[in-house]
């Protein structure tokens, strides 16, 4: 077999640039609401699809468009994204405006870039998520752009590419994105995040987080016609620069490149924009020759339908790696009654929020689809709910057979109790009785003994460990839940 070497002849150049870089996060459902007064109180706006204010308050000078956001999602999807107020059931958005400049600098390169403004978005099941969008400024070519956010949804920098990364912003330096999102641009939430000893992922409450790497939305106008395959497949993958600030290219072959590309490129709408989905990057590119009113109009749903599209299959996503991971967690003999609430779940998932078509528009349709599938979406519902099926049959069975060894105890004293009419009494005891008189019974007297004595503590103990259980589930549900 034939291979051909990838070679970059020359740098693409680029107008404009905008990314979106979603942050997930765990949150503890019990204190929702007192998150969301937290977030109104700290300057956050809870999001309105029918405030025409907030339509242009969020984006830049890009206007966002409730009229394309309602006609594209179905109306039972609409509901769940766009809730009313702050106590429905559904996605709550909190977004504040920012508009500040801030730089980036790694190694010898410096990148200037602008953050627009922050949404927290608290989803069903104490998913939450961090989305920022940020222009970049005075950027001018394609690797630049591509190296800025390669190393910006990197977290927590650990390879020598990513060392030496710091960010200035509010006159203030951080080496590390984490700490700059979680510390500066948004502390409002850490109270209120999952922390949980037994969890050592990221951030004490996201074990399954992929990379610790924030999944990344951008929309690129080019100042060329045409972009080589070796250029889409590095705008797929947000290579940027070596160490020595040379443009990289993740891969050694074009044939690699393109049966790659195959399933991850949309050309709906080529020569004038092409969208390249992968599992944690979504770029639009938009080429030159192509009108203003376009443009516009790529702008509006590289922000507003893009952005709820990829808000919405993110979540299946982690919902299902998180209920997966907390059966994963359950010590099986101990935990039962979380199988039974993870069932519970599970349901409630696939009934309110996990739907086949979200989208009225072909277009959309199209891009959920992509996005099912690179997240292997279908694949994950589909082995959570087997396994918690199969836990669920098993625990039942073990407490079948617990309820026959309980049943044949019990048995076995309405045997003997019946054997002697019912009349387990000994003289002895209808008046001051002494102990020291057992040891003069006879076997008789002693099968009375037991049999009383027996079913007495039998009853006791079947009552406070029916109160205990009783009580154990409701608090290790509330609690964990």
């Amino acid at each position: 077999m034939h291979f051909t070497t990838p070679v970059l002849e020359e740098e693409t150049k680029i107008k404009n640039a905008w990314m979106t870089a979603m942050l997930p996060f765990s949150f503890m459902t019990k204190k929702e609401i007192a998150l969301s007064e937290e977030l109104l109180s700290n300057g956050y706006s809870f999001f309105n699809l029918n405030d025409k204010k907030q339509q242009s308050e969020f984006y830049g000078d890009i206007e966002l468009s409730s009229i394309a956001l309602k006609q594209n999602f179905l109306s039972y999807i609409e509901r769940r994204l766009f809730p009313k107020n702050i106590r429905d059931d559904g996605f709550q958005r909190f977004s504040k405006e920012i508009s500040k400049t801030g730089s980036l600098q790694i190694h010898d390169r410096h990148y200037l870039f602008t953050i627009l403004s922050i949404d927290i978005t608290l989803c069903p099941f104490g998913i939450g998520f961090v989305s920022i969008r940020v222009k970049l400024e005075d950027v001018n070519l394609f690797s630049d752009a591509l190296d800025f956010m390669h190393h910006f949804r990197i977290l927590e920098p650990k390879t020598n590419n990513q060392l030496g990364m710091e960010v200035q912003y509010d006159g203030e330096p951080f080496t590390c994105i984490h700490d700059f999102i979680m510390k500066h641009l948004c502390p409002e939430i850490q109270k209120y995040t999952v922390h949980d000893d037994r969890r050592d992922g990221y951030f004490g409450s996201l074990p399954y987080f992929e990379d610790e790497r924030m999944l990344v939305t951008n929309y690129i106008e080019l100042d060329e016609d045409h972009l080589p395959i070796e250029q889409l497949y590095r705008a797929s993958q947000l290579d940027g620069y070596t160490e020595e600030s040379v443009p990289f290219i993740s891969a050694a072959n074009t044939e690699h490149m393109e049966e790659y590309l195959k399933t991850r490129v949309n050309t709906r709408y080529m020569p004038k924009l092409c969208d390249i989905t992968t599992e944690h990057v979504q770029t639009t590119i938009v080429y030159r020759d192509t009108t203003e009113a376009f443009r516009e109009k790529a702008r509006v749903r590289f922000m507003g339908v893009h952005y709820y599209t990829i808000l919405l299959h993110y979540f299946y996503k982690l919902t299902l790696l998180e209920l997966s991971f907390r059966y994963c967690e359950l010590a099986w003999k101990k935990d039962e009654i979380y199988v039974e609430k993870l069932m519970q779940l599970i349901t409630m998932f696939s009934s309110k929020y996990y739907f086949q078509e979200v989208s009225s528009r072909s277009s959309s349709r199209e891009m959920s689809k992509r996005l099912r599938e690179i997240f292997k979406i279908d694949e994950l519902f589909s082995e959570v709910s087997k396994t918690l099926d199969a836990l669920y049959v098993n625990q039942q069975k073990a407490a079948d057979k617990r309820q026959n060894y309980l049943l044949f105890v019990l048995t076995m004293f309405t045997v003997v109790s019946g054997i002697y009419g019912m009349n387990l009494i000994i003289e002895e005891w209808d008046g001051n009785y002494k102990w020291s008189e057992i040891f003069h019974y006879n076997i008789y007297e002693w099968i009375c003994l037991i049999t009383a004595v027996g079913g007495i503590l039998m009853t006791f103990f079947l009552l406070v460990s029916t109160f205990y259980n009783y009580i154990r589930k409701r608090l290790q549900f509330w609690l964990k839940y």
